[in-house]
């Protein structure tokens, strides 16, 4: 499957507590390229979503795809991030099982406001699923630290970002990831969201994919969010569609 970034990721920026967040334009869930935001002090954001890939005849699902972050002070958030996965080959086969779990810490280090850009880090730890799932291949069989530094600068309503992350994979290839977004409001407070995010293994092929999103407040604690995209290069078959469909809760 495609790596994700954790949805810490793309996690939600919190501009001013007093106006609704969904107004302004941020990255983060449904896309895999992360912004800089953080939940603020005592807030929760939880990302429950279905996502995966359509690859030659096998869909590669997770449902539910829970991702739970919590903001400890104005600049700091912390992410657990598990996973039920499942995959459908040809025929009858199909196969389900707890895959990896995602722990990551963001520290946003400089804010837009004072820098003139924000800029952030944060760490991934990836620790294997249960020993029946790496044997169906639900789950990484190895664990594997991820470093990522995230930018982002608002152009007047719209905002862009970029996320470069280097994978250390035990017992595995190491790889670069990077991706950049643009995110910004729409009519009827829809926001409107695109990327392309590039991974590429030290010893294999390059994966890109181009993706495009959006974000809408069903209420003042429910958003729901929707992407879909293709991958237009790298070793699977050309124009494999990912997805994303799931609803963020802020508390």
């Amino acid at each position: 499957m495609i790596r994700r970034v954790v949805p810490g990721s793309l996690i939600v920026a919190i501009a001013c507590t007093c106006l609704p967040r969904a107004a302004f334009a941020q990255a983060g869930p449904p896309l895999i390229t992360n912004d800089t935001g953080t939940p603020g002090n005592g807030h929760w954001e939880i990302n429950l979503a279905a996502t995966g890939d359509h690859t030659g005849h096998d869909w590669n699902v997770i449902a539910p795809d829970v991702d739970v972050n919590y903001g400890l002070g104005e600049r700091i958030q912390l992410t657990v991030h598990p996973g039920w996965a499942h995959r459908r080959t040809p025929g009858p086969a199909f196969s389900s099982g707890i895959g990896g779990t995602e722990l990551a810490l963001r520290w946003r280090f400089l804010d837009e406001g004072k820098a003139g850009v924000s800029m952030a880090i944060q760490p991934h730890w990836i620790l294997p699923g249960p020993s029946a799932a790496q044997g169906k291949d639900l789950s990484p069989a190895t664990h594997e630290f991820q470093l990522p530094l995230q930018v982002v600068k608002t152009i007047g309503k719209a905002s862009l970002g970029v996320e470069v992350m280097r994978h250390f994979v035990d017992k595995g290839n190491d790889a670069w990831q990077a991706g950049m977004f643009w995110a910004r409001p729409c009519p009827h407070e829809w926001q409107c969201l695109a990327e392309i995010n590039s991974n590429r293994d030290d010893h294999g092929s390059t994966q890109t994919i181009v993706n495009l999103g959006t974000r809408h407040p069903i209420n003042a604690h429910l958003i729901f969010l929707a992407s879909a995209g293709r991958q237009i290069s790298g070793d699977r078959p050309r124009a494999s569609p990912v997805f994303y469909l799931g609803i963020q809760v802020l508390k």
